[in-house]
């Protein structure tokens, strides 16, 4: 039996429910693996209709020195055919809305990578989705 899916207008709400209470803790925040991954399948199912598979490596670290808040690289072996997509997020943010709002700019390259082919840069596809992040609740950076 295929399995129900709610309306787009649902799955967004109830995103936008349940960021709106993660964003209430405004002190610092560091990040945690259990963080990412729970977070990652909220927007998912409610954005992305639950077809973003996960990145193959999550990596928690100090992104000073590449002024960056987030960033996914993609290794590729043409040899094999195969891609591996890795996320590397800062080991803290000055709140959880900007961890929030950096992991959905990084599933949207993630898609635009893995999902649509694309180059991942911040384009047309990218930009789409950013509407669609604010009907959710999220800020997209």
């Amino acid at each position: 039996m295929p399995k129900e899916t709610k309306p787009k207008s649902v799955r967004y709400a109830t995103l936008k429910k349940r960021v709106k209470a993660e964003y209430e803790h405004t002190r610092q925040y560091k990040t945690t693996y259990k963080d990412i991954k729970r977070i990652f399948n909220w927007i998912n199912e409610a954005v992305f209709d639950g077809k973003l598979a996960p990145f193959n490596e999550i990596v928690i670290k100090d992104l000073k020195p590449q002024k960056c808040y987030g960033q996914v690289t993609q290794w590729e072996w043409k040899r094999k055919g195969t891609q591996s997509f890795h996320l590397e997020m800062a080991d803290k943010y000055k709140n959880k809305k900007e961890f929030i709002s950096t992991l959905a700019h990084e599933m949207v390259h993630l898609y635009q990578m893995r999902n649509a082919g694309d180059t991942g840069n911040h384009n047309k596809l990218f930009y789409s989705f950013k509407p669609i992040m604010k009907r959710a609740g999220i800020d997209m950076i």
